[in-house]
């Protein structure tokens, strides 16, 4: 990852319970999600996210409106379900990384990491668990058990149908969502990082870029065992 990288932490004030860092990559786009802020800030900071997306021109501000009223629904109702970060991918497909030749195309993705609670015992017993009760459930997918240098974690990767009914028939669309979960190593807590495309055809791409995010996950006295190696012990790609 480049020095550009955004760096995330995920706290919880008021207590002693353990924080944890990721780092992204910088073609990830900070998505508001209100924490910690009143009602006009938050407005604002939406606001800014929809200029930031669409441009100055004039012309756009009702889709910019627009924009930012839905992504403020949304951002909410995550916040509510425990997200600590969202944020949007736009990521270059094909081209050269010196720019002689331009992408054949741009990809986006979803990204949103939220924590749970987690009667959690020990992490490798807790992962375990979490892929079992994955892999009993409706959507099953491919289920994974990885160690990451943070500790052991849970790769489940899945594909949805989303159907609308309009005037002019039924449209479909297909959904391809990575998941990432890690149990707190001396937490009664549960890291999820999940990224969501509808360009399935980028899956293996957004394998990548998910498993670059996991391989910098700290939480704090991971983290300070890490630094005193010089930085993350190096380890293989949970997709690789």
């Amino acid at each position: 990852m480049s020095q550009g990288d955004v760096e995330a932490v995920g706290t919880e004030s008021g207590d002693d319970r353990a924080a944890f860092r990721f780092q992204v990559q910088p073609e990830f786009h900070p998505i508001p999600l209100g924490i910690g802020v009143d009602e006009e800030t938050f407005d604002e900071k939406m606001r800014e996210f929809a200029r930031a997306y669409w441009g100055e021109r004039e012309e756009l501000e009702p889709i910019r409106r627009f924009t930012a009223a839905m992504y403020a629904v949304n951002s909410q109702q995550l916040a509510a379900e425990g997200t600590v970060y969202n944020a949007l991918g736009v990521f270059p497909i094909g081209g050269t990384a010196d720019g002689s030749h331009p992408p054949e195309r741009v990809s986006r993705c979803t990204l949103a990491v939220s924590v749970r609670d987690l009667d959690n015992p020990d992490p490798d017993v807790s992962a375990v668990g979490i892929a079992e009760t994955l892999d009993k459930g409706e959507s099953a997918g491919e289920i994974q058990l990885v160690t990451l240098p943070a500790g052991p974690a849970v790769v489940h990767v899945a594909g949805s149908r989303a159907v609308w009914d309009l005037p002019d028939g039924e449209q479909e669309r297909f959904f391809v969502r990575i998941e990432i979960w890690m149990p707190f190593p001396g937490d009664d807590r549960l890291l999820l990082l999940c990224l969501s495309t509808a360009d399935v055809q980028d899956l293996f791409h957004y394998q990548a870029v998910l498993a670059d995010i996991a391989d910098t996950i700290t939480f704090d006295d991971v983290e300070e065992d890490l630094a005193s190696l010089g930085g993350n012990v190096p380890q293989a790609h949970p997709f690789g």
